[in-house]
């Protein structure tokens, strides 16, 4: 087995502050469904920088006092997916795609398997891409892992393993350790990348400098995206 091979290397990204900026919308996106659900505004929001939807979600239930918040989180997923063609239109006129990501996204088509893993719910996920034209082909989202599969950021490093195996009839094994990459803005991206043995890349375009990607153990930090072959070389080591 050629574990590690750039044909067998499978790449994470995560999408918000490393792919796209999307100024605010998910905040908005969380109020309007908090009023459908409870008939009222949140007070207060949990953290979201690096987290899945399913943690937030349960957190800020929580903080508003809602009874048996884990109850609520199913439903709250399924009223997020139904705003998605809101999001989508929401993104389109605040948000924008980070400098170099188009770019970065077609220099490693056919180079490696590149995907997402990220906070987001799936159908959020898709329309934040769309939105700002980054969903053109380069990145295969049925391989990459999402909000709603797990509530630990962590866990969803295996779940990409599993669906890029299957789509592309290998063994999940042959994408263990280097051989899968993920990339963000956060700790928790890095977190996430070093519990399960995966290359670690920090990205320092959301709320983290490159000093603290590099403390959190990324294996390389970049500025940003905008020097192409700086970022597929650290992405392709």
């Amino acid at each position: 087995m050629r574990r590690g091979s750039v044909s067998e290397q499978l790449v994470l990204w995560d999408i918000d502050g490393t792919l796209l900026n999307a100024d605010g919308v998910g905040r908005d996106l969380y109020d309007i469904v908090f009023v459908q659900l409870f008939g009222r505004s949140i007070d207060a929001f949990a953290p979201m920088a690096g987290r899945t939807d399913r943690a937030i979600i349960l957190e800020t239930l929580t903080m508003a006092g809602v009874d048996e918040p884990r109850r609520h989180v199913d439903p709250f997923i399924a009223g997020l997916t139904a705003q998605a063609p809101s999001v989508r239109e929401m993104v389109a006129v605040r948000g924008r795609a980070l400098p170099g990501a188009s770019e970065v996204l077609r220099g490693l088509q056919g180079r490696a398997h590149q995907s997402v893993l990220t906070g987001n719910i799936r159908p959020v996920a898709e329309v934040k891409l769309a939105a700002v034209g980054l969903r053109d082909g380069s990145l295969d989202l049925c391989i990459g892992a999402y909000g709603d599969d797990h509530e630990i950021r962590a866990e969803l490093v295996p779940v990409a393993r599993r669906r890029a195996a299957a789509v592309h009839g290998k063994s999940p094994a042959e994408f263990d350790g280097a051989a899968t990459v993920v990339i963000g803005d956060t700790p928790l991206d890095i977190e996430a990348a070093l519990a399960t043995g995966a290359r670690a890349v920090g990205v320092a375009t959301g709320g983290y400098t490159a000093g603290e990607l590099a403390a959190a153990g990324a294996h390389a930090v970049l500025p940003d995206l905008t020097d192409t072959d700086a970022v597929l070389a650290a992405l392709l080591t």
